[in-house]
C-alpha cells in the first residue's frame, strides 16, 4: 500500500520534473519522459486492478501535460495516452507466463519500449492531423532519445520505488495463488 502512494505521488511530481529537466543536446534537445517508466514499474509491481487505475491515472496526467493544440485545432488530444497505458497493462500481464517474478531487465526493457511506442504513436498521430508525413534524423532522434534515456533511467528507478514496502499487495496475491 505504501508503494501504491509513492507510485502515485511519484507520477504527478514526475510530469512536473520532466517539464523542467534540459533536453538532451546529442538527441536534437529532446526530453527524458518519467512517466512511462513509472507506469511500467507500477503495471509489473501492482495487482490488476490496481495497475489499471492506475494506468488511468497515469495516462490523465500524461494527457494534460503533453496535450498540443496548434490553432483551432487539437493535434494530440486527452484520452490517447489512457488508452495506450490500459493498453500496456493488457501487454505486460502476459509477462508472468514467461518471467513469474518481476526484474530489473524485465522493467528495463518494457520501459524503454513503452516510452518509444508512445511516441511513436504522438508522432504518428501529429502527422495524420496535419496530412502530411515528414521524416528527419531530427525527428528520428526525438523519439529514439528518449527511448534510450527510459533505457538508463529504468533500473535506478526499479531500485529506488524497491525500497518501499508492498506487503499488502503480496499477501493478497499469494492467497490467490494457493
Amino acid at each position: 500500500m505504501i508503494r501504491a502512494l509513492v507510485l502515485v505521488l511519484s507520477a504527478y511530481a514526475a510530469v512536473i520534473v520532466q517539464e523542467f529537466l534540459p533536453g538532451m543536446p546529442f538527441f536534437a534537445g529532446a526530453h527524458v519522459l518519467l512517466l512511462p517508466v513509472i507506469v511500467c514499474y507500477a503495471v509489473i509491481r501492482l495487482p490488476f486492478p490496481a495497475a489499471l487505475a492506475f494506468a488511468l491515472y497515469a495516462g490523465l496526467l500524461g494527457d494534460l501535460s503533453m496535450l498540443q493544440v496548434d490553432g483551432e485545432r487539437v493535434e494530440i488530444g486527452l484520452g490517447w495516452s489512457m488508452l495506450y497505458y490500459v493498453l500496456l497493462v493488457g501487454v505486460l500481464r502476459l509477462l508472468p507466463s514467461i518471467a513469474p517474478e518481476p526484474r530489473w531487465e524485465t522493467h528495463c526493457l518494457a520501459s524503454g519500449a513503452a516510452t518509444l511506442f508512445l511516441l511513436t504513436g504522438q508522432y504518428l498521430m501529429v502527422c495524420l492531423r496535419r496530412e502530411s508525413f515528414f521524416l528527419s534524423g531530427a525527428v528520428f532522434a526525438q523519439i529514439i532519445g528518449p527511448a534510450l534515456a527510459a533505457l538508463l533511467l529504468a533500473p535506478l528507478l526499479y531500485h529506488f520505488f524497491g525500497l518501499f514496502p508492498d506487503r499488502g499487495f503480496r499477501r493478497r496475491a499469494h492467497r490467490v495463488a494457493r
